[in-house]
């Protein structure tokens, strides 16, 4: 007999795995979440875990500020489970050439009830000491956002789906999408054998192209590789401290909970050509030359006292990035029964539990003005040369924001 699903969601990062829940949540029959690893194996296994709702474009602000919500509630509407949330609070800094941006910015979020205030240098100086504000002019703060962990909130969104009879499987990799004489969706091939199923959802993230291509379909998803590094802070700074989002030397920092740790990653739009891979495969955590160093750099810059401290770890991940920086989320009208929620640029773990629930909605035909805003996301976008571009920008910062 053949092994029948009514939804087999591909990927097992965040976004699978969020999708999936939400799906069982709304009793969409039997669904199945297949990963060709481990959970978290790409792009949600190695980030940093901002969560923040700090964008240029009014919709990822509303997903992102819905998103923190899910998030301030994770335990209690996600079965118990942690996510690893730490609203340890969130500033922007900017230099002069941004400070106009930051103000409309800010304003914006507000007019959309997101908890965010321009503040005075002299409150971020007296809430981090330690941090270099020479060449900053402006600043805002979110006190309701932070950071998370995204290995530990996909391995609980994955529990909770499984706790409400999603089954998992793992080591599992999807070969092939099968369609029927009509090109219709008709079952996915994997390594164990075949399950027929009508509805397929790709959330393969930086494998997107690579996936796909036995389709014919193009999806303008590049793997980029982006670096960490981890400094231990002296004994004269142990105290935690506030994600620093740092717009003027494009990198962002956050301390850890649990050990005397600050990481800092890249938010330098300009280094992802060098960064890119022709396939994910290609990725084996390998460290790009200089770029560590160059974050060293800017780390010491906004907090000297670093100086004091040591180097404990550098290490790599890897993003699907599309040429807009926005998420590919649709349906494949050319392909019926295909969906995709892939490309997110760095923006998919803070976005999770919002796409998994919105996701689960457009997929089982339910809508509302939310689902519907999803339409600005559609892979049509690139052909039409329709990119998404926010009312507002940084001057350097770009897409990122």
């Amino acid at each position: 007999m053949v092994e029948t699903a009514d939804i087999v969601v591909v990927g097992g990062g965040c976004i699978g795995a969020s999708i999936a829940l939400h799906l069982a949540e709304r009793k969409a029959g039997k669904v199945l979440l297949v990963e060709k690893e481990e959970l978290a194996n790409g792009a949600s296994g190695k980030g940093i875990g901002i969560i923040r709702t700090h964008y240029t474009h009014p919709l990822l602000a509303e997903l992102a500020h819905q998103s923190l919500k899910l998030f301030h509630q994770f335990s209690e509407r996600y079965g118990g489970y942690n996510s690893g949330f730490n609203p340890c609070g969130y500033y922007v800094l900017v230099g002069k050439s941004d400070v106009e941006t930051l103000k409309r910015v800010t304003q914006m979020h507000r007019s959309t009830n997101i908890n965010v205030d321009l503040v005075d240098l002299q409150q971020v100086q007296d809430v981090v000491p330690r941090l270099n504000l020479t060449d900053v002019a402006a600043a805002a703060y979110e006190p309701e956002s932070g950071y998370g962990s995204p290995p530990q909130t996909t391995r609980a969104l994955a529990k909770r789906a499984a706790d409400l009879g999603v089954e998992i499987r793992l080591h599992c990799p999807v070969q092939q999408i099968k369609l029927d004489s009509q090109g219709q969706v008709a079952g996915v091939v994997m390594a164990g054998g075949e399950v027929a199923t009508r509805t397929v959802i790709d959330c393969v993230g930086p494998w997107a192209k690579k996936f796909i291509e036995h389709l014919g379909l193009e999806f303008p998803v590049t793997p980029v590789v982006e670096h960490v590094l981890v400094v231990e802070r002296p004994k004269e700074f142990l105290s935690n401290h506030p994600v620093i989002s740092d717009l003027v030397n494009l990198c962002y920092s956050r301390s850890d909970a649990d050990e005397p740790y600050t990481r800092i990653g890249n938010s330098d739009p300009k280094y992802h050509p060098r960064f890119s891979l022709h396939d994910a495969d290609e990725f084996q955590g390998q460290l790009f030359p200089n770029i560590t160093e160059e974050l060293h750099q800017k780390l010491l810059h906004r907090f000297p006292i670093l100086e004091k401290g040591k180097i404990v770890e550098k290490y790599s991940g890897i993003w699907g990035v599309t040429p807009d920086y926005q998420p590919i989320i649709d349906k494949l009208e050319h392909v019926p029964g295909l969906y995709c929620a892939v490309g997110f640029s760095g923006h998919g773990y803070k976005l999770s539990p919002i796409i998994g629930d919105l996701m689960s909605q457009f997929v089982l035909g339910e809508n509302n003005l939310l689902v519907d805003k999803l339409k600005l996301f559609r892979l049509s976008r690139f052909r039409k040369n329709d990119l998404i571009r926010s009312p507002l920008s940084y001057s350097q910062a770009k897409g990122l924001r």
